[in-house]
């Protein structure tokens, strides 16, 4: 699962705008800021110039650091460096990156069990983690938005906040 990440430059004069590969196709991208709303949105064309989605842009926050994680009867169990800030007993969809074993990583629903604690199911043992990465909380802008053709996208496109930057995987 490669990302490429496209720093964002804001600016209320100059639109910004990148090319990402989402499901290998080239797109083009322009963010402008406009006064409605005092926001940037996000202007997302095929290369042919058909349109795909305008929306507000939405940022994603940056990812929880995660101290430890361990595996039992198809569970594992993640321990975060801070507290994470979910409800405990909720369910959060939590995109695991940056973990050795890769087995570890993942899009996963995942059940809070404490103020750092939560768990997801994974069949098979992948072994003891040796790479502790990141569980983020990812706001896909193009999850559930048809291409061109109708179906919908693989890619994910989001925008993380405090690094100010697009991350297309």
């Amino acid at each position: 699962m490669a990302t490429t990440i496209f720093p964002f430059t804001p600016s209320s004069t100059v639109q910004f705008a990148f090319q990402p590969v989402l499901d290998g196709n080239s797109y083009n991208a322009s963010v402008p800021s406009l006064l409605f709303g005092n926001r940037y949105y996000l202007n997302l064309v095929a290369a042919d110039g058909t349109p795909i989605i305008y929306t507000a842009l939405i940022g994603s926050p940056t990812g929880i650091p995660i101290a430890s994680l361990s595996w039992a009867n198809a569970i594992v169990t993640a321990t975060t460096e801070t507290p994470h800030g979910y409800r405990i007993a909720s369910t959060v969809e939590l995109t695991i990156v940056g973990c050795t074993p890769d087995a570890y990583n993942g899009s996963v629903q995942v059940l809070i069990t404490g103020p750092s604690t939560f768990s997801y199911l994974l069949a098979s043992n992948p072994g003891s983690a040796t790479v502790f990465g990141t569980a983020n909380y990812d706001i896909n802008l193009i999850g559930g938005v048809p291409k061109e053709d109708g179906t919908f996208f693989a890619s994910t496109l989001v925008f993380r906040v405090p690094a100010s930057q697009f991350e297309v995987t």
